[in-house]
């Protein structure tokens, strides 16, 4: 068979219209059939007695099939098909019998993962929810050197050859919205587009146009470089160039793409779309675990430990990729690998450390500085209604509500159960920060040498009242 009779039968794929119309009776399916849960992939399958690999085809209008197999879809869902619903593929590549489809890929400034490790369940989440759950919005949350970025790439790398198209950008120089739109357009236009829009509305649903037409997966990282504070309100500076309203119309907006964003905050925008079972998402990121520390660890050299040592480090840095790095170096050059030789030395914030939470504690809110500090000062977890009634100044509990969250949100507070608290490595920061102030504070009030016992002694009661070894920080 020549390449043109392959052409001739490489079927057809639903238009934007009957995608939407087939999406639309899919969702009201699952709100009165289904108790609003999602169907999967094996649930399409059983309902419209195709194979899995077959509805996953319809459903991504990217690989041709055949008429029938699209009406066999829409009577499963009592619809029509009608010929304005289904089109021939708009492309001249021959499909092989592999499904992949021709894309075009742009890392930008995306950083190297060839040594990636871990994550295995989250990137197994994000791909389902992205690929069989068809999410047009996914945020992955968390602290800074969580591994965002780099989870984010990962994931673009293991599923490209389920997009047409597949861009990676960086917010964090904060680029002008309209510049980073006119970017995306020429990418998914083939540099094609002349007639690009004036205007931030008419460039924004230039672009839908393009995540509705064409499967695309754009991924921004870094949004919280135009976030001006804990609130999830975007920059002043930026906030009438857009971003807020791209990422609320790529939301709520039918299409068949995906936007990913890292941050460690949540834009508000989105927070009324987002849902377990909707197609707007946010995956958590949570620290690593002990085995997962270990072979990062290798990486670095030798290092050993018991069990005890593995999991005692990995708890107080609370699996923060970022840390635990910094601090394998630290224990490789100074304590020859040994872990346990190192965590008797009660040391955990020091150098890059210490600078990776003040840049944390200076976006806080004064509310959630007042929460966060008086976590780091109790040694117990504490519950909603415990700080409600003990914290001084007292919050009021809508307040306290949103700063919980938002402190949850950046892995800087805890929750187990209905307790809340801080990392031992969190804690730390906040004592040696406690200290410093009371030092600061009793250097002014005691000017002449001859106080100089009483400065002392007060510093020494104020170890003790955090109970805080004497070297907690070392300084770089």
């Amino acid at each position: 068979m020549n390449p043109q009779q392959r052409r001739r039968k490489r079927g057809v794929i639903l238009t934007p219209q009957g995608f939407q119309k087939l999406q639309t009776a899919k969702c009201e399916a699952q709100s009165w059939e289904n108790l609003d849960k999602r169907y999967t992939l094996e649930d399409l399958s059983d309902r419209t007695g195709l194979d899995s690999d077959t509805v996953m085809k319809v459903f991504h209008c990217q690989v041709g099939v055949d008429k029938q197999t699209l009406s066999i879809c829409f009577r499963a869902f009592n619809l029509l098909l009608e010929p304005s619903d289904y089109q021939l593929p708009n492309t001249n590549e021959v499909i092989s019998n592999q499904h992949s489809i021709e894309n075009l890929i742009d890392w930008g400034e995306a950083p190297d993962v060839s040594r990636f490790l871990g994550r295995t369940a989250e990137l197994t989440t994000l791909k389902h929810w992205i690929l069989e759950e068809n999410c047009r919005l996914v945020t992955l949350l968390g602290m800074d050197g969580m591994g965002k970025t780099s989870l984010s790439v990962k994931l673009a790398e293991q599923i490209q050859d389920k997009f047409e198209f597949v861009i990676w950008r960086s917010l964090r120089n904060a680029p002008p919205i309209k510049d980073m739109l006119a970017d995306l357009i020429q990418l998914l236009s083939h540099g094609q587009k002349t007639n690009l829009s004036r205007t931030l509305d008419g460039r924004i649903s230039q672009l839908i146009h393009y995540l509705k037409n064409a499967r695309c997966l754009l991924i921004l990282d870094n949004l919280e470089a135009i976030l001006q504070d804990t609130s999830g309100k975007y920059n002043v500076a930026y906030s009438s160039q857009g971003y807020g309203e791209l990422i609320r119309r790529v939301a709520e907006t039918f299409h068949q793409s995906c936007l990913v964003i890292t941050s460690q905050e949540m834009p508000k925008e989105i927070q009324p779309m987002a849902g377990e079972r909707l197609p707007v998402r946010a995956l958590q990121l949570k620290g690593l675990q002990v085995i997962e520390v270990e072979e990062i660890f290798k990486t670095k050299g030798a290092f050993w430990g018991s069990s005890a040592d593995w999991y005692q480090l990995t708890k107080g840095y609370a699996g923060n990729p970022l840390a635990l790095n910094i601090a394998s170096n630290k224990i490789h050059k100074l304590f020859d690998g040994n872990i346990s030789e190192f965590l008797k030395q009660k040391i955990l914030v020091f150098g890059e450390i210490n600078q990776l939470l003040k840049d944390h504690f200076n976006r806080l809110s004064d509310t959630e500085n007042i929460i966060i500090k008086w976590l780091g000062s109790n040694s117990q977890s504490a519950s909603f209604s415990e700080m409600r009634t003990q914290i001084s100044p007292a919050i009021p509990p809508q307040q306290l509500l949103n700063a919980l969250e938002s402190l949850q949100e950046r892995s800087l507070v805890d929750k187990n159960a209905t307790l809340f608290s801080v990392t031992p490595m969190v804690r730390e920061y906040i004592n040696y920060q406690l200290i410093q102030n009371q030092i600061s504070s009793n250097i002014k009030y005691y000017q002449r040498p001859s106080q100089k016992h009483r400065l002392m002694a007060t510093t020494e009661k104020t170890k003790l009242r955090f109970n805080i070894p004497a070297l907690t920080v070392v300084k770089q």
